[in-house]
């Protein structure tokens, strides 16, 4: 994370004493700075990093919406490439929010609908195919999705749809290929917004919600829990699921096809997405958890793990978006970031100890 310097507020220096001079203005900065408690940890994490984040994504769905209502207006390779673009867009706003399992993201499933993975028996292709078989009079509308399985609701549909070999051909035909990409987009748009609006409207009771009981077992209130949660339980996932799982027995015995995105060859750019994500909620506007931690005396273990995400974030920027490529030419360096993930993910525990959160039980586990 990088500080930002003031020139209004720092003159111009020289010599040595400047340095001293100058640590001793950001020292003071950092002293006076009021405390951080839970509460306003809450308030200012779903301020500035929540809020935003399903806000982007419901303008990067709406667009993709309106892409693929043009597409079937006039299903030429420009409108294919403009709604895979859209796509790429909606689908980078979800990676920078997916950490994200709790609240209105679930209502509904919307969390599952707007994503469907790991879909390790390829549920989601053959239910997509199910689809496509139906009359050519089906109605896709509210109704429909009501009663559809959560894996032809979002985003992995929309790729099958948007990136198979003939994609421009089928959504050219006859078929129902064009009136199902436009209302599935339609959907996604409709769940991402509704998400949105239900955190604006429903956040403040979050904030001022109490325990149902008097069991003060932990000073530190659910929804902080959450909020770590978030960040620290999808570090694991990254590396099991997103990596390892692909990654296979070695560089001659990999399972590319279980990778997140990888008809669009947008894997590793999810990964390097989750984990700027990570990264900023870390950190934080003004209450993160690394300045929690040094609140707590735990300067040492802050730098390390800000150090960490910086090291991942090296190691993934020479890798490109493509895992599957990279299974084929940088098999090592994958295993390098799976090895940092895996420190990385043992200070963000050791961080929650040293604060005394208890995350409890990892919905994530067994997924």
């Amino acid at each position: 994370m990088k500080v930002r310097s003031n020139s209004s507020l720092i003159p111009v220096l020289a010599g040595a004493g400047a340095l001293f001079v100058l640590a001793g203005l950001l020292h003071a900065g950092t002293a006076s700075a009021a405390p951080v408690t839970w509460e306003n940890y809450n308030r200012e994490t779903i301020r500035h990093d929540i809020l935003p984040a399903y806000q982007q994504l419901a303008d990067e769905a709406q667009t993709l919406a309106d892409a693929a209502d043009a597409l079937c207006q006039s299903p030429d390779a420009a409108a294919l490439a403009r709604t895979r673009q859209a796509f790429n867009d909606t689908l980078a706003a979800w990676q920078g929010i997916s950490a994200v399992q709790f609240g209105p993201i679930q209502f509904l499933m919307r969390n599952y609908a707007i994503q469907y993975w790991p879909d390790r028996k390829s549920i989601g292709r053959r239910q997509l195919q199910a689809v496509l078989d139906m009359p050519a009079d089906t109605r896709f509308d509210d109704r429909f999705f009501h009663h559809a399985s959560v894996s032809i609701k979002g985003l992995p549909a929309l790729e099958q749809l948007l990136y198979r070999d003939d994609a421009l051909t089928r959504l050219q035909g006859p078929g129902l290929d064009c009136r199902l990409t436009e209302a599935i987009a339609g959907n996604v748009a409709g769940m991402t917004r509704g998400v949105y609006t239900d955190w604006q409207q429903g956040y403040e009771q979050m904030l001022s919600a109490t325990p149902d009981d008097d069991d003060e077992m932990s000073a530190v209130p659910e929804l902080s829990v959450d909020l770590m949660k978030s960040l620290v339980e999808p570090i694991e996932l990254i590396r099991d699921t997103k990596l390892l799982a692909v990654m296979g027995r070695g560089p001659d015995a990999t399972y590319p096809h279980r990778a997140e995105s990888w008809m669009s060859e947008r894997s590793l750019s999810n990964i390097r997405i989750n984990i700027e994500a990570a990264q900023r909620l870390y950190h934080g506007e003004t209450a993160g958890l690394d300045r929690l931690l040094r609140q707590a005396g735990e300067d040492e273990l802050a730098a390390r793990i800000s150090a960490q995400f910086e090291r991942i974030e090296q190691q993934l920027a020479p890798l490109g978006d493509s895992l599957l490529r990279a299974l084929e030419q940088d098999y090592d360096a994958l295993g390098a970031v799976a090895t940092e993930l895996k420190t990385l993910n043992s200070l963000l525990n050791e961080a929650m100890l040293a604060l005394n959160v208890q995350l409890g039980f990892n919905s994530r586990d067994g997924d």
